[in-house]
């Protein structure tokens, strides 16, 4: 027990220190760490090296003083960018959901799987969607395989190898399958998955890309299988790829 408190108090410690730079003070040196936070010095010495290791902070040569290095920065620029992808998409989401009186819904890929940052709902929703914040697999849903197809070869080739869980009796679990529809996936430019999480449910997804040509995200929209024929997807992906667009367009200017 003693141990695990050990552990918790130096992680506890090494947060304190990164929210001890601001903007008023954003190069701090170990005696002036030591100090405010009531720590000794080597302690403060031994957590400054860690966090430098991990780009966390940098040390300026010419005053031996630290500063928050890029890897805050990447942290940080990840969190405001979800945050503002977010508040860019809601409305757009709204009116998809609204024209095609289906679920929507953007997500962005994470270690194998998908986190859901926004959904809107129609009046007609049968309780299909995920709450914001959860996650699912990206092998079995449509938004999943979408951002998966954008990923580097090493990572999808990691995801393949791993576990690939069954959720209904249509779930693709072949590594091989699977491949050969990410293949199909990346040139036809969008994916689209007929009841592989839960029986009923179909869904398609195309990507969204910041305005530098980079996928950030994945927009989907889900609903009855009845309702995914070939024609009704094509308009799904038409609708849903103006949308992606006007992210885009919109997340480049600022709004």
């Amino acid at each position: 027990m003693s141990q695990k408190v050990e552990v918790l108090s130096s992680v506890h410690n090494a947060i304190r220190i990164l929210q001890t730079f601001s903007l008023s003070e954003p190069e701090l040196g170990i005696s002036e760490l030591s100090v405010r936070l009531g720590l000794a010095k080597s302690t403060v010495y031994r957590l400054m090296k860690t966090l430098n290791e991990s780009n966390l902070v940098e040390q300026n040569k010419e005053t031996q003083k630290y500063h928050l290095g890029i890897a805050a920065f990447e942290l940080g620029f990840t969190v405001y960018h979800s945050m503002e992808l977010r508040r860019v998409a809601l409305p757009i989401l709204e009116k998809l959901s609204s024209t095609l009186r289906k679920v929507a819904r953007l997500a962005v890929y994470d270690n194998g799987g998908i986190v859901y940052l926004c959904k809107r709902v129609h009046d007609d929703d049968n309780g299909t969607v995920s709450k914001i914040g959860d996650r699912a697999p990206s092998h079995c849903t449509a938004i999943g395989k979408m951002l998966l197809a954008n990923q580097n070869e090493q990572e999808i080739n990691r995801v393949l190898e791993g576990s690939l869980p069954a959720y209904t009796d249509k779930t693709i679990t072949s590594p091989l399958q699977l491949k050969n529809q990410i293949l199909e996936i990346q040139q036809k430019g969008y994916a689209i998955t007929r009841e592989e999480l839960r029986e009923g449910i179909s869904s398609a997804a195309v990507p969204v890309h910041n305005d530098l040509g980079k996928m950030i995200a994945a927009i989907s929209v889900t609903g009855s299988k009845f309702h995914f024929k070939p024609d009704q997807v094509q308009q799904y992906v038409r609708e849903m790829r103006n949308c992606s667009r006007l992210i885009t367009e919109r997340l480049g200017m600022g709004y």
